[in-house]
């Protein structure tokens, strides 16, 4: 058997036994391992370090696949994997700061929300999601993750076929899809998630638990996040995602 087909076989079989199991007793199981607070980005006990911060099986997953498309001519590189609280309160603030200059702060932030999750919030605080580009390839100048850079004879086009036609073998999803259909952050390209984790991570942020203690969380423009704001947030926006992705 061909290495690249023994590396899919492996992750697929790995991948089936898990969804397998009784759902309710895997989100108990899964759960004693997962704490609030990394759900907030403000604790990395569920990461395993080495390239870059990931979630333990994410990382797994990913290193088979990177293996896999290396075979193709394709050398995937994380840009952004996970990123803490602060990481993310500093990206919001400092987009709060410039924008509130010139618009009321509601209106800011619906503005960040485009491209940007709430501190405690993001997907990117699990360890689960990763955005790509192709590192075997000229990368432009200036900020990579742009849509143009994904399509056409863009650089990273040939990655983004590669991940379209494989990525799901190796239990990766594209987040934020092209569906106008979809609610939510606009259309990313280079935004995958492990689908297997992300799901028990969402399931769980969907709980009164996590909704508790984000409302301890301090950052610049929580105070216009009343209740009805983040139900509307969560439902359009943590939900405005793959299918693949919703818990069971």
């Amino acid at each position: 058997m061909k290495r690249k087909r023994f590396l899919k076989t492996s992750i697929l079989a790995g991948i089936g036994s898990q969804l397998q199991l009784n759902s309710e007793l895997f989100k108990l199981f899964e759960f004693e391992d997962i704490k609030i607070e990394n759900l907030l980005g403000l604790s990395q006990s569920h990461l395993k370090s080495e390239f870059i911060l990931l979630e333990e099986d994410t990382f797994k997953a990913f290193s088979l696949m990177k293996s896999s498309a290396l075979e193709d001519g394709i050398t995937l590189k994380i840009v952004s994997g996970y990123r803490s609280f602060e990481q993310q309160k500093e990206i919001w603030e400092w987009k709060f700061k410039q924008l509130t200059k010139t618009k009321a702060p509601i209106q800011a932030i619906s503005e960040i929300m485009t491209y940007s999750s709430i501190p405690g919030t993001s997907r990117h605080h699990w360890g689960t999601d990763i955005d790509l580009i192709d590192d075997s390839v000229i990368v432009p100048e200036g900020d990579l993750l742009l849509e143009k850079h994904y399509h056409g004879n863009a650089p990273f086009s040939k990655m983004k076929s590669w991940m379209e036609k494989n990525s799901s073998d190796f239990g990766f999803r594209l987040v934020y899809t092209r569906d106008d259909t979809r609610t939510g952050f606009n259309y990313e390209p280079w935004h995958y998630s492990y689908a297997p984790k992300a799901k028990l991570y969402l399931d769980l942020q969907s709980s009164e638990k996590y909704r508790k203690a984000w409302r301890n969380l301090e950052f610049k423009g929580k105070s216009y996040m009343t209740d009805s704001f983040m139900d509307s947030y969560f439902k359009n926006y943590g939900f405005g995602i793959h299918p693949s992705l919703m818990p069971s």
